[in-house]
């Protein structure tokens, strides 16, 4: 039976619902009733990591994260137990609704909130992530920012058409594998990793014959999961993905950023080992797909992968006779200047202080280098992976040429890339990047202004018509 606000007593809400229940329950019984709300209330923490509910709104659940989408900022709302500014007042249905529909008590929710991927929750995972959410404290703060549309996608009714059109059951990779279909449960439903890592129409649907293909999604590139050899993770291990997934690195060649290391210090760092495998397990069995313009494999196979040595010192003694040579170039000294101190003249890193090593990095061997991009002009923040240090951005220290030459060298120096020809005009579309809105939804946006003014038009001239019949049958009984 699923818990809803009938059955919570039951169940064990402990913060409203453990008084009364001790006056019904006694001894045995109501030690086993609260022992059974304990339980599902740590596994409904579990669902909510696995779902990564904390990417988008917060640990303290307060929401605010802001997904920049070509029609316009859309805001994660509030989903603490508040009354007034959270999900207080829902039922354990309402919550059903939003997962599964997008319908929330007030509002129909734009498909950024990724309900085309909850809808296949099940009843379970719902009752336990409906009994966490009310056992958070309320955050009783109203949103700085709040979701800010134009005209007509701010008139949320028009998202019931996109639902018509695409909410729907998806046909993806099933198993009978008790294994693989806790794998494809945790990809395709709670983990929702095809609403950023698989291309959209120009709707912003999922195109599921690319499912997991990649994406460009806010200005970041979410790569090919699929097990391509070369532009997915074909050449990944099982422990590789574990350990991404898990850690935010994998095998001194890999690392996430940006948007995927919030997932990772949110969500999947909390996962238990046998999710984690399941997950690499169900990822390593999907077909795969050649994407993207990759022409060496992302990561270097497990054989051809070179252990980074990096020994006490080295980095400043390799530093002093390097820049005691005044023969420089101006892409050797940009990187001695801003880079070697941290990844080494020889881009060997310092695994043992979590400072990357260059070579073979994944970074800069992908054809693509949005990420790549991203991280040179805006760093990565302390905090996001476990002991992992900051990284500085060079948006406001460097020129956007500078910063393509930079990325050039490490490229062809480290990233084992035979050629590297970005401009300055590539950095400039990184660091100024807007997303055009797609042609139907720009013609779509020009029909609804006209038929706005059509509509204005239109009353504007029965008004001005009534008015004048009215004039007009006054005279008339005037001069009657």
């Amino acid at each position: 039976m699923s818990i809803g606000q009938s059955s919570i007593i039951k169940t064990g809400n402990l913060r409203v619902f453990a008084p009364l229940a001790a006056v019904i329950l006694t001894g045995t019984a109501f030690a086993e009733t609260q022992e059974g709300g304990m339980a599902a209330i740590e596994r409904g923490e579990y669902v909510a990591r696995a779902a990564g509910c904390m990417s988008c709104h917060q640990e303290d659940l307060s929401g605010g994260y802001r997904v920049e989408t070509p029609m316009g900022t859309i805001v994660a709302r509030n989903i603490s137990p508040s009354q007034d500014y959270g999900i207080g007042g829902y039922s354990r249905d309402d919550l059903a609704d939003v997962l599964r529909r997008g319908v929330a008590p007030d509002r129909r929710l734009y498909p950024a909130m990724p309900y085309t991927s909850y809808r296949g929750m099940t009843d379970g995972d719902i009752d336990a992530l409906y009994l966490w959410l009310m056992e958070q404290e309320p955050v009783d703060t109203p949103l700085e920012d709040e979701t800010d549309l134009p005209f007509p996608f701010n008139i949320r009714t028009g998202v019931m058409m996109w639902n018509w059109l695409y909410l729907d059951d998806r046909d993806l990779p099933r198993h009978d594998d008790p294994v693989l279909a806790r794998g494809a449960y945790l990809v395709n439903h709670l983990g929702h990793c095809g609403e950023c890592h698989t291309p959209r129409n120009d709707f912003f649907a999922m195109q599921d014959d690319l499912y997991l293909a990649g994406e460009v999604l806010d200005g970041w590139l979410a790569p090919n999961l699929t097990p391509d050899p070369v532009s997915g993770i074909g050449e990944w291990s099982q422990q590789d993905i574990i350990d991404y997934l898990s850690k935010g690195h994998a095998d001194n060649v890999v690392q996430a950023a940006g948007p995927m290391a919030e997932f990772v210090q949110h969500a999947s760092s909390h996962l238990e080992e046998d999710d984690l495998a399941a997950i690499a397990a169900y990822l390593r069995t999907i077909p795969p797909i050649q994407s993207g313009i990759q022409d060496v494999p992302v990561i270097p196979p497990e054989g051809d992968r070179v252990t980074p040595q990096h020994q006490y010192h080295q980095i400043r003694a390799e530093m002093s006779e390097v820049m005691a040579q005044g023969d420089l170039t101006e892409p050797e000294q940009l990187y001695l200047d801003h880079c070697a101190a941290c990844h080494g003249v020889t881009g060997q890193g310092q695994p043992q202080a979590y400072y990357p090593p260059l070579n073979q990095n994944a970074a800069l061997r992908r054809a693509d280098t949005t990420n790549l991009l991203q991280v040179l002009l805006h760093g990565v923040p302390a905090g996001k992976l476990a002991r992992a240090p900051a990284m500085p951005g060079f948006a406001d220290e460097l020129n956007d040429a500078q910063i393509a030459t930079l990325a050039n060298f490490t490229r062809t120096t480290f990233g084992g890339r035979q050629d590297s020809d970005l401009t300055a005009a590539d950095v400039t579309q990184v660091r100024d990047h807007e997303e055009e809105m797609p042609a139907p939804l720009r013609i779509l946006q020009l029909a609804a202004w006209a038929g706005l003014i059509g509509v204005i038009a239109l009353i504007v001239a029965g008004s001005l018509f009534y008015r004048r019949r009215a004039r007009q049958r006054s005279f008339k009984r005037q001069e009657s």
